[in-house]
Order: C-alpha cells, then structure tokens, then sequence
C-alpha cells in the first residue's frame, strides 16, 4: 500500500535517526560504566518515547496537505493510537530502567518513584509521570463524552511536549551533542505546531464550508440521514471520504466538531451524512429544522476506491454503519463510466437493520460496473468469512474495501491475509476515532 509504506518509511526512519544521533553524542561525550547495563537504555527509551509522542501528533494535524504522509486522515488515526500507546510503554520502560539503575547503585527507589522524598528526587518529573499515566488511562474510557475525550487529548499532547522541552533544557546528551538537541527541537516543533493548529486554528483556518439543512429524517435502528444544501460553495470531494460537522444551532454542542462518513455523490448537489445515532449530539441531529445553518470542514480520509485505480476487480464490505461511505461510492458508480467488477456484501445482524438495503437494490444495478450484491445478516448466516467471500469470488487478483467498527475490521483484515491477498490490496475505515 503506497501511502502506508510512507507512514511507515517516516516513522521508522525517525526512530533509527533518533537512536543514531543519540549514539553519535555518547561516542562525543563518552560511554562511561555508570550507563550501563540500565541507564543508556533508559535514556534511548525516553528518546524514541518523544519522538513517537511528535509524529503521534503530526499523523491527526487535520491538514489536508498532511495526509498523503499517512494515507489520509483516518489511517492517521489508526497510527496516531498506536504511536500514542508506544510513546507511553516507552515513557514506562524508562522509569522502570531509572529505577533499575538506582536500585543497582544502592539508590532508594523512592528517589525515582515518590515526590519529595529526598532533595535528589525529580519531584516535578515524577508527578508529571503520574499525570501522564493517569490520563492515559482515562483516554481509553470510551464512555466518556466526546468533548471531555478530546480535551484529554489534548492535554496529554500539552503535557508530551512539555516534558519534551524540558528534557531539552535538562543537562543530558540531548544538551550536550547539538545534532540531537537540534533534532528533538524539530520533533518538538513539528509536534507543537501540529497540537497548536489543530487546538486553536483549525475552526478558523481549516477547510470549512456553509451548509443549509435540507431534512434530517430517522431510517431505523437508530440511524439519521442528515441531507444538507450548500449556502454558497459546494465542498468537493472523492466518494468514501468523511467530514467534520458542527451544527451552530443546536446550543448545547454548537463548538463541538464530530467526524461522519459522506453517503452522497461527489456529483451531486447535496451533501448526505448517515449517522447512527450513539450519543448525545448524534440523538439531537433530528431535532434541526430545515434552513438551519451546519458547518462542514473537509474533506478528509483516503477511504476511496481511487487508491485502487489499477484494480479492476473490488471487493466492498460494510457491517453496520460501516455501509456509509459504500454508499456514496455507489451512487458515484452510476454516474463514473468507469467499469469495475464488484463484489458487494453489506452485513448486519437481522434484516430489519439493513435499512439502506432497499437503496442499494434500487441503484446496484444501473451502475456502469457489473455488481454482485449481498445483504448478509448474521443472525440467520452467521458471520461472514473472507474464505466464503474468496469461495464467491473464485478469483485471485481482487482489492478489498473493509468498513465497519475495529474489531470487525481488523478480524476481517487478518482473515484476508491468511488468504495471500497483499496488504496493498486492502485498504481499511474503522468508525472508531477514538
């Protein structure tokens, strides 16, 4: 997949280079015997725990220009959580090695682990430890509201930069050997500027767009169309992509900023988003009347059958709610005159939650490209495998598009690779940006 090898070209060569110069200032200022077998470990893992922290906040910048780096948005998503949780495993086995060093040289281990406990300990490093813990573990609390979980975020993105440039300033290699310093101030940056755009600039700055509410009406099983009309310009876009929408009129959530998935076609004049409704700002979309006013900032997302082009032959898979974005992909094929074989399963649990079944029946056929079309329910079938998708298709050379909630997609994804088909040729959308 060409845009994941760049994610992955980016983020392991900033980790060898982080480790290299760290090398190249201890032969500059030397290996002494106090460093080992514990403490140049520990330094190492603090390192690549900061430079983790800075690419973990460059990957979810929300810049449009950013995202080839990634392969959109919400692959940067993915790789933001699992920079995150390495920049703390790290930050973690740095103290457990500080500790193992002191414990060495016959230093209390409350010198490392408790405040105050004697003038060497680094009491404010060491509640910031805590902190930091702390939060980290509350920012896998998907029960809390959204707002409060972006606010988590984004202090912990305050608190990894902060403890960053302390580092900076602290006598250490960092300090001492100039391409290094020089190198961790341009993660430290890079990781500012990114917290800092997305915090307090992309309300104003970002890609936004006036739309006007058209009719937000109930399909079933707890999903909402919201059908919006441009006020002055039209946002365009690819069919897969997604957007954040804010809605100024409804009092209670008119700052908060939440990501939906496009159902519409690009070619079409107005904008659809198909929402399940799961919490507060999702259940009160009904509510709008039409005319009123919702904010658009996007598009985003490299969710899109165009990072195919050379496939011919595309498997698509929806669960859910995760049948969104095929369903703007879809309405585009009527239109694109760009034939493709597609094999179409849209997957939930009883019939009665397929409730876009009938428009997919209704427009499959008239696309330019031949489809096979599949509503799956498990509770009849049983879940779906790649096997019996491959037993469907009887061929080899085929893409695989996966959309639905992270366990769905990863099992899934996992299932296809045991089957030989290339990372390259699966391009996954979780609906879970937490």
């Amino acid at each position: 997949m060409r845009h994941f090898s760049r994610a992955a070209y980016l983020i392991s060569g900033a980790l060898i280079l982080t480790t290299i110069l760290w090398i190249a200032g201890r032969i500059e200022v030397g290996f002494g015997p106090e460093l080992w077998p514990w403490l140049a470990p520990s330094q190492i893992a603090m390192l690549l725990s900061f430079t983790c922290a800075a690419l973990a906040l460059l990957a979810v910048v929300r810049a449009q220009a950013l995202e080839p780096l990634f392969g959109g948005l919400d692959q940067g998503i993915r790789i933001h959580r699992r920079l995150g949780l390495w920049a703390f495993l790290l930050m973690i086995a740095h103290v457990v090695l500080l500790l193992l060093d002191a414990l060495s040289k016959g230093i209390s281990a409350g010198v490392i682990l408790v405040p105050f406990w004697s003038d060497e300990a680094r009491t404010i490093d060491i509640l910031a430890f805590y902190i930091l813990i702390g939060l980290g573990l509350f920012a896998y609390e998907r029960r809390m509201r959204h707002e409060r979980w972006l606010a988590l975020h984004r202090l912990i993105g305050l608190l990894f930069l902060i403890g960053t440039a302390h580092a900076a300033m602290e006598q250490s290699t960092i300090r001492s050997y100039e391409p290094l310093r020089i190198w961790i101030i341009i993660l430290l940056l890079a990781g500012a500027a990114s917290w800092f755009y997305r915090v307090f600039l992309f309300n104003t700055f970002g890609p936004r767009y006036r739309y006007g509410v058209e009719h937000a009406t109930t399909r079933g099983s707890d999903v909402v169309d919201l059908v919006l009309r441009p006020i002055d310009r039209r946002m365009m876009y690819q069919p897969g992509t997604f957007a954040f929408v804010r809605t100024p009129t409804l009092s209670a959530h008119r700052r908060e900023l939440h990501p939906f998935s496009i159902s519409s076609s690009p070619v079409e004049r107005d904008l659809r988003f198909s929402v399940r409704q799961v919490g507060d700002f999702t259940r009160a979309l009904p509510s709008l009347a039409k005319g009123d006013e919702v904010e658009i900032f996007g598009p985003f997302g490299g969710f899109t059958p165009l990072r195919f082009a050379p496939y011919r032959r595309m498997v698509w898979i929806g669960a859910g709610i995760g049948i969104t974005p095929f369903l703007g992909m879809l309405n585009f094929e009527v239109s694109n005159r760009d034939f493709r074989r597609i094999w179409f399963y849209y997957i939930t649990r009883t019939p009665e939650d397929a409730v876009y079944d009938e428009e997919i029946r209704a427009r499959f056929l008239k696309a330019d490209s031949l489809i096979d079309y599949t509503q799956w329910t498990t509770a009849d079938r049983g879940r779906l495998s790649a096997a019996r998708i491959a037993e469907d298709i009887g061929l080899d050379d085929y893409a695989v598009m996966l959309c639905g909630s992270s366990a769905f997609v990863d099992d899934m994804a996992a299932q296809f690779h045991r089957l030989g088909v290339p990372h390259q040729r699966i391009i996954l959308e979780e609906l879970q940006f937490r």
